[in-house]
């Protein structure tokens, strides 16, 4: 049953959008993407990533809004709906033990700043940003909006004092473009990694939302910080020879500031992934309060973040992202065919149909096994499969209905 929710504007979610979009991944996917263009972000891979994010985003986060645009439901109310019962419970666990994941990992990276910071211990640091952040998510999850917007204006701040401090002897963006036409698809997988967990759960920050103008200023807000934030990323990769930028600036030769930078830019992010978190625990639990489905989240999250997992998770969250992307598509589309149908008969009960096994696993299962294999292009290549299996199943059913 989807939750009455009064209207909301874009405000009410802007942190978790603009935390995501300025997170210290954003600097290490242009970093990466620069050192294969010999220091220098292609503008045409600039502008098709924001494109390919911004359409994943808003195709996904539609479901979230008021009706008729959408359902006014997060991701875990939406799932029953359109995925086959084992299916949905299966994507909801992976999701709940993703938010664990990224909380250990982003508060572990956080953490860490935090003791190279003030020359505390790895468990310290992990304490005292762990603490307030369960604190706040404990008090409410409607609460940590204003906390979110604020560490994240902190980082958006120490972004521009560390470009200023170590920026490139020439501008990071080119207008040329080298390497094959394939190598388009390999810088794509970042932008599409980077933003493709977040897209999958959208809903649960477009949930309530009044209309699709606040959709696009919530997708603004994520796209164009981040796009601007993988140009600083090249940019530092460029005059410090090293893709991973955030560990040089806040190692021993770095900036000092970088250190406070890394632990503001990881507290929205962790914020969003237990808000999501808490929607995936509760369909397991209803009876669950908010509070205690926080604490099933956060403890094993802070356990792992202490064992400084950042160190070693990425690889599984790397698998995720490629995996996940190719849920979007037809399940877009899904949704599209019950607005039309709405909208044609709007009186006449319309029964969903779930989204077929067939149209998202196989690109799912390839992009796992071009993952596993180092292949760059994996996650552009499921959703390319997923993407042309769900346009495959319209094509034939618009032949069905139109044979005489």
């Amino acid at each position: 049953m989807t939750e009455e929710r009064a209207p909301r504007t874009w405000r009410s979610s802007a942190g978790a959008w603009l935390g995501i979009g300025t997170a210290p991944g954003t600097l290490v996917l242009g970093a990466q993407i620069g050192g294969r263009h010999d220091g220098a972000l292609p503008l045409v891979v600039l502008l098709a990533g924001g494109a390919v994010m911004a359409a994943m985003l808003a195709a996904q986060g539609r479901h979230g809004l008021r009706p008729p645009a959408g359902e006014n439901a997060t991701l875990a109310e939406l799932s029953p709906r359109y995925l086959p019962p084992a299916t949905d419970r299966a994507v909801t666990g992976l999701l709940a033990l993703a938010m664990i994941g990224w909380f250990g990992f982003n508060v572990g990276l956080g953490g860490g700043a935090v003791a190279a910071l003030t020359g505390a211990p790895d468990i310290a640091g992990v304490l005292v940003l762990s603490l307030p952040i369960v604190g706040v998510l404990v008090a409410g999850s409607g609460r940590w909006n204003v906390l979110a917007l604020v560490t994240t204006i902190i980082a958006i701040a120490l972004i521009a004092v560390v470009t200023v401090r170590l920026a490139p002897s020439s501008p990071p963006v080119t207008l040329a473009r080298d390497g094959p036409p394939l190598g388009l698809a390999a810088d794509l997988a970042g932008y599409i990694g980077y933003a493709s967990v977040f897209a999958v759960r959208a809903p649960d920050f477009t949930a309530g939302l009044r209309d699709r103008r606040d959709l696009w200023w919530c997708v603004g807000l994520l796209v164009l910080p981040a796009l601007a934030a993988t140009v600083v990323g090249a940019g530092l990769a460029a005059s410090s020879g090293s893709a991973d930028v955030v560990a040089v600036l806040a190692g021993p030769d770095g900036l000092p500031v970088a250190n406070l930078f890394v632990a503001a830019s990881v507290i929205a992010p962790t914020l969003a992934a237990v808000h999501s978190g808490v929607f995936a625990v509760r369909r397991f639990a209803p009876r669950l309060p908010n509070a205690g489905a926080v604490l099933v989240l956060a403890v094993p999250g802070a356990v792992l973040a202490c064992l400084r997992v950042d160190r070693l998770l990425l690889s599984w969250l790397t698998i995720l992202a490629a995996v996940l992307p190719a849920l979007i598509p037809p399940i877009a589309a899904e949704a599209h065919r019950r607005r039309r149908a709405r909208r044609t008969l709007p009186l006449a009960h319309h029964a969903g149909r779930y989204v077929r096994t067939w149209l998202w696993a196989p690109g799912a299962a390839l992009a796992l096994a071009l993952t596993l294999a180092g292949v760059p292009a994996a996650a552009p290549a499921g959703l390319a499969v997923s993407l042309l299996a769900t346009v495959t199943q319209s094509v034939a059913r618009q032949r069905r209905r139109i044979r005489p």
